[in-house]
C-alpha cells in the first residue's frame, strides 16, 4: 500500500506533459510571430522561446504550472504550461507616451522617474526612467490609469489620470515645480 501511495504521490507532482505547446495571435486572429513564451523558475535565468511565423510555440519540459506570453503592442498574459489546443489570442495594449517638464519654463526635464498606479492605487510595474524626451510604455493594459513623476530638485507630481484606450497611443504632459529648497 505503501508503495501504491508513494507512486501516486510522485505521479500527481511530476508535469503532466512534456512540453507546452499553443499558437498565439492577435486580437483579430491573425498569428504573433516573434511573441515570446517565457518561465520564470526562482533561482533560474528566465527561459523564453519565440514564436514562429504561425505564432506556435514549444517550451520543452516546463518547470512551473504558468507561462508568460508577451509581444511588443499586446497586453502580457498568463497561460497554462500545457498542450493548449485553442489559440491563445493577446489584447491590444495601450501605449502611453509621457514628457516632463518644468512648470515654469516648459523645458524638458533631463531625468527622472514615472511610475503608473491603478484606480485602486496599486502601482503598475515599476518605476520606470525617463529623460528628456520623456518615456513611451507599449505594453499596458487598456482602462483607466494614474500617472505620478519624481524628478531631483523638483516637488513629486501626480496622480494625473488617463484612459487608456487598447491599441492606440495617449500622450501626456507632467509638469512639475521645483522644490523650495529653503532651509529653517
Amino acid at each position: 500500500m505503501k508503495l501504491i501511495s508513494a507512486s501516486l504521490v510522485f505521479w500527481l507532482a511530476a508535469p503532466a506533459f512534456g512540453a507546452a505547446t499553443g499558437q498565439v495571435v492577435g486580437p483579430g486572429g491573425a498569428p504573433v510571430a516573434g511573441a515570446q513564451v517565457c518561465e520564470f523558475v526562482e533561482g533560474s535565468p528566465v527561459r523564453c522561446v519565440s514564436c514562429d511565423a504561425q505564432g506556435v510555440y514549444r517550451i520543452e519540459d516546463p518547470k512551473r504550472p504558468t507561462l508568460l506570453v508577451r509581444a511588443q503592442g499586446f497586453v502580457p498574459t498568463m497561460v497554462d504550461a500545457a498542450p493548449l489546443p485553442a489559440p491563445v489570442t493577446l489584447r491590444a495594449a495601450a501605449i502611453l507616451k509621457v514628457t516632463v517638464v518644468d512648470a515654469k519654463s516648459g523645458t524638458a526635464l533631463p531625468s527622472g522617474r514615472v511610475r503608473i498606479d491603478s484606480p485602486s492605487g496599486q502601482r503598475i510595474g515599476d518605476f520606470v526612467p525617463f529623460n528628456s524626451a520623456g518615456v513611451r510604455i507599449s505594453t499596458l493594459t487598456p482602462g483607466p490609469v494614474f500617472v505620478r513623476a519624481e524628478a531631483e530638485g523638483y516637488e513629486p507630481s501626480g496622480p494625473i489620470p488617463v484612459e487608456l484606450v487598447g491599441g492606440s497611443e495617449r500622450t501626456v504632459r507632467v509638469s512639475m515645480t521645483k522644490s523650495g529648497g529653503t532651509s529653517r
